[in-house]
């Protein structure tokens, strides 16, 4: 099944890119239209089993930070080890250069390999680790793409393990301050 987005103004588009995940989610990358190359710009949504058949979400930070939370209240250490994983595939993530990267998108970093050892975190929260390292691989190169200077997932992920006060973490996950 294909996932289809109705832009606002816009007719329904169908996902030029689809990632279907083990726990049944389907992470959809549609073309977008923003940022320094718009031409090369991604919007990435998402169905899971919590969403109804015919809406798709988009992921919002704060989304996968909560979950994230949660995994490091029941575990800490391999929670803190998979934020790192993260937050050092950020600087190794690329910009797509031209169209067929960007119609390819290919996840690089958050293939079943790397991420087997983080699977005992799927016991808690609500998204897989795998949900969570493709969603957030495909929002890095989205921002790296249309934003020369971009830091806001960089800033996230270190907010995670450097800050322990959920107020600090929040307002970095909703844009309500830099840390």
């Amino acid at each position: 099944m294909t996932l289809e987005w109705k832009p606002k103004g816009s007719p329904k588009v169908s996902a030029f890119k689809e990632f279907h995940l083990k726990d049944g989610s389907i992470i959809g990358v549609f073309q977008g239209s923003k940022g320094e190359n718009p031409d090369l710009d991604i919007v990435v949504k998402y169905r899971d089993k919590f969403t109804s058949r015919n809406r798709i979400r988009t992921p919002k930070h704060i989304h996968w930070v909560i979950d994230l939370l949660l995994k490091k209240e029941h575990n800490k250490e391999l929670t803190l080890e998979f934020i790192n994983y993260l937050y050092d595939m950020y600087d190794k993530i690329e910009p797509f250069k031209n169209k067929q990267e960007q119609q390819n998108c290919r996840l690089i970093f958050t293939n079943q390999k790397d991420l087997e050892k983080f699977q005992e975190l799927n016991q808690y929260g609500q998204y897989s680790v795998e949900f969570i390292g493709h969603i957030i691989e495909l929002l890095t190169i989205e921002e790296k793409t249309g934003m020369r200077d971009a830091f806001m997932f960089k800033e996230v992920l270190k907010a995670l393990t450097e800050k322990e006060d959920i107020f600090s973490i929040v307002s970095s996950a909703t844009h309500n301050g830099r840390l």
